[in-house]
């Protein structure tokens, strides 16, 4: 038979799949509705799937400052200038307190170091010492996490460690994989026991034509499948298992 008229039957018998291949959009992490053309506009819970170029109140968050707030389970590093008697490494407890020598369990959730290094300062002059100067150091991020799913090249959950932003994630989970969809990512977000999805283009945040957001705790990012690619790796996959040829992909 020649290579034209095998081309050609090839080509015929994945026309369905090439056809159907823009469609291929069921890739989402499990707990998580697909989105397609038909269910874009809504989520699991009814809330809308937005564009984050588009959204009021991710640009409002957007423009807002970030600083890290301790939680439970973080390690925090506690140093007292000149009294190491004092200091302490501490692991934060379900509660939100860590404990101290001397002055017990101190109230640190929610406060940033330098909020809970002034807390500290504060008990320790009204008991202990005159003029104390504390640093505090968080040394392993438990309380904080995101979340990266789907086709990443490293998929997983990640603490978060700062202000962490989209596209830092997808470097933390080693870029995206040639097989995902860079048009069109989706990020949860949870707030007020309510899930917002929201649909951003990777090649455009890289470009500077949509802004690169801000991640919070609890973010969930999924990297689809991209249909064409899909369809082209598996017809140039069966292509050269018939004609033997190499097909760059």
């Amino acid at each position: 038979m020649k290579p034209s008229i095998l081309i050609a039957a090839v080509l015929v018998l994945l026309s369905p799949l090439l056809a159907g291949a823009e469609d291929v959009l069921d890739d989402l992490s499990p707990g998580h509705a697909a989105v397609s053309p038909e269910n874009r506009g809504t989520s699991n819970n009814a809330e809308p799937i937005e564009d984050f170029s588009a959204s009021r109140e991710l640009m409002q968050s957007q423009n807002q400052s970030y600083e890290y707030r301790i939680g439970p389970l973080d390690v925090i590093e506690v140093e007292v200038f000149q009294a190491q008697e004092l200091s302490r490494e501490t692991r934060v407890n379900s509660e939100g307190y860590a404990s101290l020598p001397l002055i017990g369990p101190v109230k640190v959730a929610g406060l940033t170091t330098r909020e809970a290094e002034l807390l500290i300062e504060r008990i320790l002059k009204e008991k202990y010492l005159q003029d104390p100067h504390v640093t505090v150091f968080v040394k392993e991020y438990e309380s904080q996490k995101i979340t990266v799913e789907g086709w990443v090249k490293n998929p997983g959950v990640f603490p978060l460690k700062g202000k962490t932003t989209f596209l830092q994630a997808i470097a933390n989970a080693k870029g995206l994989d040639r097989l995902a969809d860079f048009d069109e990512v989706a990020i949860f977000r949870t707030k007020g026991g309510k899930t917002k999805g929201y649909i951003l283009s990777y090649r455009k945040v890289r470009a500077g034509e949509q802004m690169d957001p801000v991640l919070q705790n609890g973010d969930i990012i999924v990297v689809n499948r991209s249909g064409s690619k899909a369809a082209w790796k598996l017809f140039s996959e069966t292509l050269t298992s018939f004609v033997g040829w190499s097909v760059l992909f």
